[in-house]
């Protein structure tokens, strides 16, 4: 279900929708794609931060409730912090076994 806040901040919205494209799509073995998304995400998470800090001025030009525009924004802030803490580990996890992989090849 398509909410009518994507409208108010459309880029910003776009950028979530990729980032979470390719969060399915990612190969968790691709430790540099993990570390690109977190990093990403990180920063989008940022982003939602602050347009959640201005639902009240969005809800006062837009003509919508200031408290479900900020509940949505923090969903998605939400989301993206989890997606940042998954990219994380999965990061960590790759690069983890890259370097058992190269042990066991010196071996």
């Amino acid at each position: 279900m398509k909410s009518g806040f994507e409208e108010i901040v459309k880029e910003d919205f776009e950028q979530y929708r990729e980032i979470a494209r390719r969060f399915q799509k990612v190969d968790m073995a691709n430790a540099g794609e993990l570390n690109q998304l977190t990093i990403e995400s990180w920063t989008l998470a940022s982003r939602w931060s602050e347009i959640q800090s201005m639902a009240a001025k969005v809800g006062q030009e837009y003509g919508v409730s200031k408290t479900d525009f900020r509940d949505w924004a923090y969903q998605k802030y939400r989301q993206l912090q989890e997606l940042h803490t998954t990219c994380r580990s999965w990061y960590r996890l790759a690069v983890e076994e890259e370097r058992q992989i190269r042990m066991m090849e010196g071996i």
